[in-house]
């Protein structure tokens, strides 16, 4: 029988968060007769591949484990989407979990369901603060269908489609050949955008399914790890703006792909504002991306200018003070932006509660 749902679990030396993950996928036996789980083991110099083998000894008829030679998170996706076989495909890390209540249901919905794309909300964990904040689409109605070509996409903003809410039929992902980069940090966005020209409708479910355990130190997305993998993210950046300059999109599609890419530009450029560099490295840097963008994408490179004052105000003096602190209406800008987001998510959480 054909499993409902291929989750892939990328794992490299989580051997401390590994059985939460596991234990929260196959809490519920009832669903079991409906999962693929894949643990594909990267790698990893500790425990983790002895955990994971303990999980497909026990559910053999569920659990695989595929070990392979480290080549990074978008590798073992690679590595998964070949060996999946369900008719959903979705990505759970190993260091994160699920809400078990709200994952079975959506399971057993995915049975029913024969849409593109399927979209469920998910909160972040923040260890570093000790805070949960609730991710959702609060313009999108819940369990109506969607066409991507007559979506407003003013009502997914401030947010997107990402991993953490995506349930994508696994027919469209081999499709479009998706292909990560390896060996390289926030291929995610990647993931989000190029199987977009095979997505027609989307459904969203009110499940909040994803647990996203964040702030470690280690993670991509803390900021000293963007300062200092700022390399792969200008690499998947790249990657990104040729997607959007030579695939033949749609016009809502590309619109989409311009807000998220945009978005993208705007955690480039911020990166430099926190590198301890040099100034004149720091200098050539960013004026050798800015000028690519101008000459690549000259939408994109305009795009950014709506995103960020700071940006704009940098551009206008040839990123001159790009590090100085006495450039403080940048600063400040950052700052406003980033409090208007604060606010936003509170009130998110009050209204949830």
């Amino acid at each position: 029988m054909k499993k409902t749902l291929t989750i892939v679990v990328p794992t490299y030396n989580v051997e401390k968060y590994l059985d939460r993950c596991i234990e929260s996928l196959v809490f519920d036996d009832s669903i079991l007769k409906d999962l693929e789980i894949i643990i594909v083991n990267d790698g990893s110099k500790d425990n983790s591949l002895e955990i994971a083998k303990k999980y497909e000894k026990k559910y053999p008829k569920t659990v695989k484990v595929i070990d392979k030679e480290n080549g990074g998170h978008g590798s073992t996706i690679n590595v998964g989407l070949k060996a999946a076989t369900g008719k959903y495909f979705r990505v759970i890390d190993s260091d994160d979990w699920v809400n078990v209540d709200d994952f079975s249901k959506l399971v057993k919905d995915l049975k029913k369901i024969d849409l593109d794309l399927v979209i469920t909300d998910y909160q972040q964990e923040q260890v570093f603060n000790n805070s949960i904040i609730l991710l959702n689409y609060k313009n999108l109605e819940y369990n109506k269908v969607y066409k991507f070509e007559d979506l407003d996409l003013e009502l997914l903003k401030p947010d997107y489609f990402c991993m953490a809410s995506m349930n994508i039929k696994t027919e469209i992902l081999k499709e479009a050949k998706l292909e990560l980069d390896e060996h390289c940090f926030y291929v995610d966005m990647e993931y989000l955008l190029f199987p977009l020209k095979y997505l027609n409708n989307f459904i969203y479910l009110n499940y909040n399914v994803y647990r996203y355990f964040i702030g470690r130190p280690d993670q991509s997305v803390n900021p000293e790890a963007l300062v200092r993998n700022r390399k792969h993210h200008e690499k998947v950046l790249k990657r990104l703006i040729e997607f959007y300059t030579t695939e033949d999109l749609s016009k809502n599609k590309k619109e989409y792909a311009k807000y998220i890419i945009a978005l993208m530009l705007n955690t480039e450029y911020t990166i430099f504002t926190k590198i301890k560099l040099p100034d004149k490295k720091c200098l050539n840097e960013i004026r050798e991306l800015d000028k690519y963008l101008k000459e690549k994408a000259p939408d994109l490179y305009e795009e950014t200018n709506n995103y960020s004052r700071s940006v704009k105000w940098n551009r206008n003096t040839n990123f001159v003070f790009a590090q100085s602190k006495k450039f403080w209406f940048s600063r400040l800008a950052d700052f406003l932006q980033m409090r208007s987001k604060n606010r936003e998510n509170n009130k998110q959480i009050k209204e949830s509660n």
